[in-house]
């Protein structure tokens, strides 16, 4: 009996010292596409490549709203993207800061927008809404498209 109750203490404490890994939570922008004209949101046909990566984020793909991860090797973040197939550039200025979040998790980046420069082939204007990009996604800007000559956008 004796051998039978330290077997289930021996389990008890096995399983209290398992290992509790969770993948840590990750800080994305959140971009809301809008209308230049009419100012409702559209939906594009999305192709987008950080510049410098090798794989796609989205690939022809329908969206209104954006999730985008940033640097945390720099301060600039770069993107090729291409909306109904007219290609424009973003780049995001950002200051990044370790945050700690649990001892689950560890830590991840929060980053503050400083600024954002984009070229102008279909992009009429962006709008940074919340400058600060955390682990809770949120809009952090708004991307004024122009619409498409043939008005379907």
């Amino acid at each position: 009996m004796k051998r039978v109750a330290y077997l289930i203490l021996i389990l008890i404490a096995v399983a209290a010292c398992k290992e509790v890994f969770e993948a840590p939570p990750q800080a994305l922008l959140k971009a809301t596409l809008l209308n230049s004209n009419a100012g409702g949101a559209i939906s594009p046909i999305v192709t987008i490549r950080g510049i410098g990566i090798e794989t796609y984020l989205f690939k022809d793909t329908a969206l209104s709203v954006l999730n985008l991860p940033l640097s945390t090797s720099t301060n600039k973040s770069r993107f090729l993207v291409s909306f109904d197939s007219i290609t424009d550039t973003i780049t995001f200025t950002h200051k990044d800061t370790l945050e700690y979040d649990s001892m689950e998790t560890g830590f991840y980046n929060e980053y503050k927008l400083r600024s954002i420069d984009f070229t102008k082939n279909r992009i009429d204007s962006i709008l940074i809404t919340d400058s600060l990009v955390t682990k809770t996604w949120h809009e952090n800007i708004k991307i004024y498209l122009r619409p498409l000559s043939s008005g379907s956008n």
